[in-house]
């Protein structure tokens, strides 16, 4: 057999092997992007979950203000905030997590001064509200710029501020 004989073969094996090949690059970027897309959607579950543990945590604690100190532990356990809190620090980004951990403890700081016997409708009370609200806000903010959303100030909902002092009626009385 020739040279010339082996040819047609030869670019035949090589035309399949960049077909192949190509495929193959094709299935492994396809399953890169979905793993990214997946993590992102989990990651985007996670603050949803954190945040709504928070609102619910948040008016547990304002329910358990009017019963007794061990309703606080309750609020805290009962709506989920330390797995969904959990669940953030392991997955996510440094911005994501360092606003996760600013709301949670002032959350935190709400439950302690339920859990020693203090009123949230109280002076320090109601300063603790407003600081975790506006934690709150920053949270949902970092949430809007890591799924590539550009974030609010407060003026684009017609507020002040986030801390919903501007709208507070006790604040309003003591000024």
């Amino acid at each position: 057999m020739s040279t010339m004989d082996w040819m047609p073969l030869l670019s035949t094996g090589a035309g399949a092997l960049i077909a192949l090949s190509g495929t193959f690059l094709v299935d492994l970027r396809r399953e890169r992007d979905t793993r990214s897309r997946d993590r992102d959607l989990d990651r985007w579950r996670t603050c949803v979950d954190f945040a709504l543990a928070l609102a619910t945590a948040h008016g547990m604690l304002r329910s358990s203000a009017a019963e007794d100190r061990e309703a606080s532990a309750r609020a805290m356990t009962e709506s989920g905030v330390y797995q969904a809190r959990e669940r953030l620090l392991m997955s996510g980004t440094p911005e994501l997590v360092t606003a996760g951990e600013d709301v949670f403890h002032r959350l935190v700081r709400m439950r302690r001064l339920v859990r020693d016997g203090g009123d949230l409708r109280s002076a320090e009370g109601h300063e603790a509200y407003h600081e975790f609200a506006e934690a709150l806000w920053h949270f949902r903010m970092a949430v809007r710029r890591q799924f590539g959303h550009r974030a609010m100030d407060p003026a684009t909902l017609d507020r002040v501020d986030w801390s919903e002092r501007h709208e507070c009626p006790y604040c309003a009385a003591g000024s």
